[in-house]
């Protein structure tokens, strides 16, 4: 199991006010791990900076345990904590560059506590790091003769130099406009990806929420639930929604987990799509658009695996538009939509009629049709998905069963009980797919009777 960079059990802290003792955090637990990205939020005044200073090894953990890189923060003595704090890269929203020094100077100061480098050395990692960051041109100019997003540039640049596995940063993009923001963000993302850095960013800015894989929100003190989340702020509950589902890494990551992990994840996206179900606008957003695609393709993936299919497709049904589309993930990691015959082949009689349709030998079936069903001329198992009002508004299909002739009822009772659980999650997909049809927002497809 992968080792959690930070790790953060019941910590509390308190300022002191005059003689009163005022308490800021309250009972923080979370983890993040290697190579994620974690943004902080929530209103000024919760906790959110204190936080981060608390991580960084800034200031004293007074309550709680507190580890960074295996190491526990609370009652280290001040050698430990300057240790750690050399292990840890910071990025802040004034850049904190020395003016007389050039964008090549100031990373090197980074690497000046750093015994045992010699000139040549520190000249050659600081130029590295800033040809990193697109910099390669600016080695010898002056802050002064910088845009603000090259000046956070050398921020980053900076803050990597050390090679650190964890990255914090504090409002990195408040100076920035929305171009030079967007463009130091989306360096940051792909540095700490391929080095596998961990980032804790904090920030007010809801331009870049999109980048986290997972996001955090302090409110009062508290880690706040997920529906205090959607009344607070509607763009912080769909960045959560997303934030184990981008990236297109969803189906390898849910591949690997076992039934109960599976289950659980289900659970959880059932939980948060019943709150995004009542935000329509919300889940209409393309962020969430994307969520729900990876997570409906990933699903699917995951039923054929468990029960040890050869292939698995989910089928969504507009009876009122006279439609049947299903998503297919392409070797790029992007969505094709797919559509078959309304009222054609075996998909199109089970949407009609509602039952279940488990056979070894498709081409035997009175609705098999060659041109929609000749990609799975043997055994298929296909269960018709039940909406909130009773209707089938979906169809889920498996084919070729690992070494059998045929799926047994012992499969069918298990797809069924996978499709109920998750019945929440694929509904509320299917409702968005039809209202974009109906208001005209169609997408690529191609259609798969060929």
């Amino acid at each position: 199991m992968t080792r959690a960079v930070v790790s953060i059990r019941d910590v509390s802290h308190y300022y002191r006010e005059g003689s009163d003792r005022h308490q800021i955090l309250f009972g923080i637990s979370a983890e993040i791990e290697p190579g994620e990205i974690v943004i902080l939020t929530g209103p000024s005044g919760s906790g959110k900076t204190t936080l981060l200073t608390l991580i960084g090894a800034l200031r004293s953990v007074q309550e709680g345990s507190l580890q960074v890189l295996d190491r526990e923060l609370r009652e280290g003595d001040e050698s430990t904590l300057a240790d750690i704090r050399q292990q840890i890269g910071y990025i802040f929203q004034s850049h904190n560059l020395l003016e007389a020094l050039t964008a090549r100077e100031n990373v090197e100061v980074a690497l000046q506590l750093k015994p045992g480098l010699t000139k040549e050395v520190l000249a050659a990692k600081s130029t590295a790091a800033l040809q990193a960051v697109g910099l390669g041109a600016r080695l010898n100019a002056h802050p002064s003769e910088l845009s603000g997003g090259q000046r956070q540039r050398v921020a980053i640049a900076r803050a990597l130099v050390t090679d650190p596995e964890l990255l914090l940063a504090d409002e990195p993009t408040a100076s920035l406009d929305k171009h030079s923001g967007r463009e130091v963000m989306d360096l940051l993302q792909q540095l700490a990806k391929e080095r596998g850095v961990a980032v804790i960013l904090v920030t007010h800015d809801t331009r870049i929420l999109d980048i986290a894989d997972r996001i955090l929100t302090l409110e009062d003190g508290r880690l706040s639930s997920l529906m205090n989340s959607v009344a607070t702020n509607a763009q912080h509950m769909l960045a959560m929604v997303a934030r184990e589902m981008r990236s297109g890494n969803l189906a390898t990551r849910m591949s690997a987990m076992d039934r109960e992990e599976f289950l659980s994840l289900v659970d959880t996206v059932t939980q948060e799509t019943q709150g995004l179900l009542e935000l329509v606008d919300v889940i209409q957003d393309d962020t969430f658009r994307t969520a729900q695609e990876q997570f409906v393709v990933a699903f699917t993936s995951k039923i054929g695996e468990l029960l040890r299919a050869d292939d698995a497709r989910l089928y969504f049904v507009d009876h009122n538009g006279k439609s049947i589309w299903s998503l297919l993930r392409t070797e790029d990691n992007s969505y094709i939509e797919v559509s078959i015959p309304y009222a054609g082949g075996i998909i199109g009689h089970v949407a009609q009629s509602g039952q279940a349709v488990n056979t070894g030998d498709a081409t035997s079936l009175e609705w098999y049709d060659p041109q929609i069903d000749s990609h799975f001329p043997g055994s298929q198992l296909c269960v018709p998905v039940i909406d909130s009002h009773g209707n089938v508004f979906a169809v889920i299909q498996l084919a070729e069963k690992e070494n059998a002739i045929m799926f047994d009822e012992a499969d069918e009772g298990q797809l069924r009980e996978f499709t109920n659980t998750c019945a929440l999650v694929l509904e509320s997909w299917w409702r968005m797919g039809c209202t974009c049809r109906a208001g005209g927002v169609g997408r690529a497809a191609e259609c798969c009777d060929n």
